[in-house]
């Protein structure tokens, strides 16, 4: 679920309660947590691939889209729901709960008219945190269930979550490009990139000892006769393994985020409905609107999503509605809502709490008094959060103040420049198999008029890599800049030879039409024109040209 669900204390659980004994070692049940919390990856994959394909042909652009809002934005609803609709939960907690939208609101919103990458940065980092924590959860969920509370096994849960998923992030060519590229330009110094190698070596290294530490454990423990739950094994195996498989093995990283960002929605919807239904039913003091909206049935269950979809609806605003101001209104929304979702599961789904035990069906014993606790805990609270604070303060402000340019006039500060130049290939030396990376480092070299730099990195990627359509279409535009005509036809027909979906397929007809339009074989741009219309036919740039060119007439010369 979150941070929280997971806390590394031990839940205190009392092991002899017949009643956790007897709820066995499955949350909801053997098929359905295998459904909806274990082997969900099996479904998203063949799900993802399927639409994919050429008879229903969404991109994965789309993709991406439908599931950051409609499930990535939309998922923040249901905590938000139980933070301001239970009361015990809002009284304890009121002052987080009232004086944190409004701080970040005050934040997030001006920030987003500058597109700060410091904001990026923590919720990139921020992000795979919360994923991990999510899992360390459930895992420790499902020992529970079985009575093993035993907290050196609780730690061994936490390492394997934390050390996988960071290594994993790492080992994300994609990601870590991105990562590097949010630190630069929030001001951060130039990472020599063999530390970048050699950190990744390390981060390997001790997940692996995690990991024979965590099996060693296993092992001790149940000759103890305090074996932990099965399900957690294949809960850790299928989460740490799909995760690596979306970072890591998809090439796309922008799906490979939305394929686990799949699995995690459903994951968090699955349990905080159960949750909800529970403590609506059992705790009298609740909510007028949690005790209506999470009444068990079919019809409530399709309103709950309802509300979900329709809170992720916020998202679209920012791609729909025309207007920067207002795109960047919406984007500052949708960052404090990432962050209170962030924030709010820290602390709202603590399993030592007994609410939160009542809610997950694990221990109904009485919990400790949390007056004097939480009054203490406040000033304690805010200290732990006030080093993320200052973190993006700093970045944040270097990257306001221009210190990610060099010192000087208006001219030294213009793009490209030489730090923008070192950066990028900075970039790229550190991580050479990122695509994204290369071409960037490529694009400002080429802009720079270091032509020649250009080409040659370029050629090394399309050896490696022939089918990278948008290196094969840079390599044409300097081939076209420096008069090579042959060089630049040969790079847009290697893309056409290579494009898959209908998206590629469009934009490489249409830079061969752009071509021959330049080279004045009109005959042979319309045909090509034509062809990207046939995979796209409301693609604006060629229905633009054609009608260019019908204007014109037969009195356009015709070349063969």
């Amino acid at each position: 679920m979150s941070t929280a669900l997971g806390q590394k204390a031990n839940p205190q659980l009392n092991s002899g309660d017949s009643r956790r004994a007897s709820s066995g070692r499955w949350i909801l049940n053997s098929w359905l947590d295998l459904l909806l919390f274990v082997s969900t990856p099996l479904l998203i994959v063949p799900l993802v691939l399927l639409i994919q394909a050429p008879w229903f042909g969404v991109e994965i652009a789309t993709i991406s889209v439908i599931v950051s809002t409609f499930g990535g934005l939309g998922h923040h609803l249901p905590g938000m729901i139980r933070a301001y609709g239970d009361r015990d939960l809002f009284k304890r907690f009121r002052m987080r709960f009232i004086l944190a939208p409004l701080f970040l609101l005050a934040v997030c919103i001006p920030l987003s008219q500058y597109h700060l990458n410091a904001m990026l940065l923590i919720l990139s980092v921020w992000g795979c945190w919360h994923a991990l924590m999510q899992v360390y959860g459930f895992v420790r969920i499902y020992d529970a269930k079985v009575g093993c509370v035993s907290s050196v096994t609780a730690w061994w849960d936490w390492l394997m979550c934390l050390s996988w998923f960071s290594t994993a992030q790492i080992f994300s060519n994609g990601k870590m490009s991105r990562l590097l590229e949010y630190w630069y330009t929030s001001g951060g110094p130039l990472i020599p990139p063999s530390y970048v190698h050699t950190f990744r070596g390390v981060c390997l290294a001790v997940s692996v000892l995690v990991l024979v530490g965590f099996l060693v454990n296993y092992g001790v423990q149940t000759s103890r006769g305090q074996k932990p739950n099965s399900v957690k094994l294949l809960m850790l195996a299928s989460s740490i393994g799909f995760w690596w498989f979306a970072m890591v093995l998809v090439e796309d990283i922008i799906l490979g985020i939305a394929l686990f960002e799949i699995f995690h929605d459903v994951q968090y919807l699955t349990i905080v409905w159960l949750y909800n239904c529970r403590t609506a039913s059992s705790n009298p003091d609740i909510g007028k609107f949690m005790r209506f909206v999470f009444r068990r049935g079919r019809g409530m269950l399709m309103l709950y999503i309802g509300l979900v979809f329709a809170y992720g609806t916020i998202g679209m605003f920012s791609l729909e509605i025309e207007g920067d101001s207002f795109a960047n209104l919406i984007r500052g929304v949708v960052w404090a809502s990432t962050i209170l979702h962030f924030y709010y599961d820290g602390f709202i789904w603590k399993v030592r709490d007994k609410a939160t035990r009542a809610g997950l069906g694990l221990d109904m014993g009485k919990s400790q008094p949390v007056s004097k606790s939480i009054a203490i805990g406040e000033f304690a609270h805010l200290l732990k959060w006030s080093p993320l604070i200052i973190i993006l303060s700093w970045l944040s402000i270097t990257e306001l103040s221009g210190s990610s340019f060099p010192p000087g006039g208006n001219a030294a500060r213009s793009w490209p420049n030489q730090t923008q130049l070192e950066r990028v290939q900075n970039i790229a030396v550190a991580i050479p198999d990122d695509l994204r990376a290369q071409r960037r480092a490529a694009t400002t070299l080429a802009n720079m008029g270091r032509d020649d730099e250009a080409i040659r990195n370029l050629k090394s990627v399309l050896q490696r890599h022939p089918s990278y359509l948008a290196g094969q279409h840079l390599l044409g535009e300097i081939y076209r800049k420096r008069g090579e005509f042959d060089q630049e036809r040969l790079c847009y027909e290697t893309a056409i030879t290579h494009a898959k979906g209908s998206s590629d397929q469009t934009l490489a007809h249409h830079r061969m039409g752009e071509f021959f339009m330049f080279q004045t074989n009109y005959q042979a741009a319309r045909t090509h024109f034509r062809e990207a219309l046939k995979h796209d036919s409301q693609f604006e740039p060629s229905r633009s040209a054609i009608s260019t060119m019908n204007r014109l007439g037969d009195g356009l010369p015709h070349k063969n």
